[in-house]
């Protein structure tokens, strides 16, 4: 058994919750969408170094959450964060706002699910 099963199976989910296969499917598109859009805002220094940040910190969630719920919300609430900044920083470039903001969206859902955990499991 992994240490994220140590705690996170023991855990009641949010009654919201997709099932786990949705999972799989999501992350390939937003990642091929993030790809797209760091594509076209490659040459906008400051859009392209919150996208980057962005990533590394979607990179961080996962060690994060291995650790705890709290821990992983606080990565969760930055990577919204910079999301929201990379976008404001796209200025009208509604091509790259427009395929951007599924990840911004998918990733506020994964907060409810991760509050949801934080507040219900003690971790």
């Amino acid at each position: 058994m992994n240490k994220r099963a140590e705690w996170y199976d023991k855990c009641g989910k949010a009654p919201w919750q997709p099932p786990g296969f949705t999972f799989r499917i999501v992350w390939p598109i937003l990642y091929a969408l993030y790809a797209v859009v760091l594509y076209l805002e490659w040459n906008n220094t400051t859009t392209r170094n919150y996208l980057l940040l962005g990533l590394v910190l979607n990179l961080c969630w996962v060690p994060a959450f291995t650790v705890n719920s709290r821990l992983a919300l606080l990565v969760l609430t930055g990577m919204i964060s910079v999301a929201i900044a990379s976008i404001l920083q796209m200025k009208g470039r509604w091509t790259s706002i427009y395929l951007f903001a599924p990840y911004l969206a998918w990733i506020s859902f994964a907060w409810t699910l991760n509050a949801y955990l934080a507040v219900t499991c003690k971790t």
